[in-house]
């Protein structure tokens, strides 16, 4: 029996697979839905004789449609909200991937059925793609959401007091406006990955129950769902074994600063990354940091935990799964439950008092200052953090260095609370791994700390101390590549006989044009400091140019330190010179962000 008894007899079945021959999965169904519309939406009208029940049914009572909503700071957002658009078109449910970025916040009272999912930057803030949705969500404009059911998954950070505050926000706000929740808010740490998942799953598996939003073949659904991302190879759970080729201490004799240039090689990994990434460290706890928490939990090294279905010594779990360099307010809690002190407990209860006692603080000064006898090795083991991974820019260019990824890494050395404290990670790739040694790594892609796609666009990167790392990375790659437009360095450290990192590299490249201007500040060679934001007021004609020709404007450093300074002073540079007030300066720098032309890579 024929399956087209009813199409012309020149459009026959061999003339279709001629017709679709090579399409993709996803292109046959978005063709699929794109006939299935023009035949219920375009050719059925509602007053179409010829209609059928089925087909009269579905012009007066559409599915529900699922929108997507993403505001990222490093694109993992993006990532996880394409994961779940893909996902939903797999069981047949109309989606719609939307960046907060681009979203009017008007259009919540035409949706039915919304996804959020939303990083948290810094100590509580939204990331700059989510600020005006969430302004405009806690303003008097907000419409009220009856009819609306939302689901909220929060990325964040537990090292920062303001966990996961951005989804905390969205997820009150919605249901303030009358919106129900079609599943309590999920907030993932770091290790995102699995809860992300099981997130999709869970709530996909909650809108399959309401018949009213599977949708059968879509072309909404497929016209809006990415390709799928590729599997990595390489991750937290199974990183690929380095091995260091190369470690240089910048700093020159006598300085106060302890950089170090590292060389990995990725020979036969076929991890790739483009400038602006990050790599990813597996660190190790320093043996002496261990016997120090041991000694104060009392706690014998040999004793045996189980950590899910494996049993490894309690030393061995502290040295490699357990964080034990930084506190956080959610290893207080757990410990606060097997220590009955009354000040910790007060501590937990005043914010204002949390943050100071956190702040240089690790797990052995945490085991000091509140001994108890109820502690365990099971116990210490699961209260404290897994021992997370440490991002660093990549400061080189496969296309100049290829299957090798270069570091530029600042040794955390202080004192503090009677003892002396070290980086996890910083001090394994300063002091613990030396030249043939491997590293655990794997590649941490940033999608929104790009260069340009236009080669000849102009780019004015920011950068103090070990932020020079990416611009490095940039400067490689339009250089191999010969783009054609300029680029301006500025970089900040406190000495110039001692501090000027890759001094050698940076000179070449202004005498080969790879660098159009370099501007530089050595905060302690005078007697009034200056800092890269002086340099920054001091060339304000130059700098307004350039932003104006359609410049991209990168900052990479210390969030507090450098990261506010800067862009006070960009503000300050666009009042100057555009004549503007204040307010109207901190607009233009407010929507060179939204633009994605002023990019931050703060730390």
């Amino acid at each position: 029996m024929s399956l087209l008894p009813i199409l012309p007899p020149s459009l026959n079945e061999a003339t279709l697979q001629q017709l679709t021959a090579g399409l993709t999965p996803q292109q046959l169904v978005w063709l699929s839905g794109y006939f299935y519309g023009q035949a219920t939406g375009g050719a059925v009208g509602a007053g179409d004789s010829t209609a059928t029940p089925a087909a009269a049914a579905t012009s007066a009572a559409p599915a529900e449609k699922l929108t997507i909503l993403y505001g990222s700071h490093t694109g993992n957002g993006k990532k996880v909200a394409e994961q779940a658009a893909e996902a939903a078109a797999a069981r047949g449910l109309q989606a719609e991937v939307r960046d907060m970025n681009d979203y009017p916040g008007r259009q919540l009272a035409q949706e039915q059925n919304l996804l959020v999912i939303v990083s948290t930057h810094g100590e509580g803030e939204p990331p700059v793609s989510a600020e005006e949705l969430h302004q405009f969500l806690g303003g008097p404009r907000a419409p009220k959401l009856p009819k609306l059911k939302f689901a909220v998954l929060a990325l964040g950070d537990k090292s920062y007091l303001h966990f996961c505050q951005t989804g905390k926000d969205f997820d009150e706000r919605l249901a303030a406006l009358g919106a129900t929740r079609l599943l309590d808010r999920v907030e993932a740490d770091v290790a995102y990955k699995a809860p992300a998942t099981q997130w999709v799953a869970d709530v996909l598996a909650k809108l399959a129950t309401n018949p009213a939003v599977t949708a059968g073949p879509s072309a909404t659904a497929a016209a809006v769902v990415a390709e799928p991302l590729p599997a990595a190879q390489f991750s937290a759970e199974n990183p690929w074994p380095a091995k260091v080729l190369e470690s240089i201490q910048l700093n020159g004799r006598g300085s106060d600063k302890e950089t170090h240039h590292i060389e990995l090689d990725l020979t036969g990994s076929g991890l790739t990354y483009a400038p602006g990434d990050a790599l990813a460290v597996r660190p190790r706890n320093h043996d002496p940091l261990v016997e120090e928490v041991l000694r104060a939990a009392r706690l014998s090294d040999t004793a045996p935990v189980q950590l899910g279905a494996e049993s490894l010594p309690l030393a061995a779990a502290l040295a490699s799964r357990r964080e034990l360099t930084v506190l956080t307010r959610d290893v207080l809690e757990r410990y606060a439950a097997l220590a009955p002190h009354a000040e910790l407990h007060g501590l937990l209860a005043d914010t204002s008092r949390l943050q100071p006692y956190l702040y240089g603080r690790d797990v052995a000064d945490l085991l000091l200052d509140f001994p108890t006898d109820q502690l365990t090795a099971q116990a210490l083991t699961d209260t404290l953090r897994p021992l997370p991974t440490r991002a660093y820019s990549i400061a080189s260019s496969l296309l100049a260095h290829p299957d090798e990824v270069h570091l530029t890494v600042g040794a955390v050395r202080y004192q503090a609370h009677g003892r002396q404290k070290q980086g996890v990670c910083s001090s394994l790739l300063a002091d613990r791994v030396a030249v043939g040694d491997e590293v655990r790594v794997f590649v941490e892609h940033n999608e929104y700390f790009k260069l340009p796609k236009d080669p000849a666009a102009d780019i004015i990167m920011v950068g103090a101390g070990t932020g020079i790392a990416p611009f490095r990375a940039f400067v490689e790659e339009r250089a191999e590549l010969g783009a054609s437009g300029r680029n301006w360095l500025f970089f900040g450290n406190p000495h110039f006989t001692t501090d000027f990192l890759y001094q050698a590299e940076w000179q070449q490249h202004l005498k080969r044009g790879g660098l159009a201007r370099l501007d530089v500040a050595f905060s302690r060679d005078q007697a009034a400091k200056v800092y890269v934001q002086d340099r920054l007021l001091e060339r304000s004609r130059d700098v307004f140019g350039w932003l104006e020709n359609g410049a991209q404007f990168y900052v990479c450093g210390d969030k507090s330190r450098l990261g506010h300074a800067v862009q006070s002073a960009l503000a300050q540079v666009v009042q100057k010179e555009a004549g503007l007030s204040p307010e109207d300066a901190a607009a233009y720098v407010k929507n060179l962000k939204k633009q994605r032309r002023y990019l931050e890579d703060v730390y």
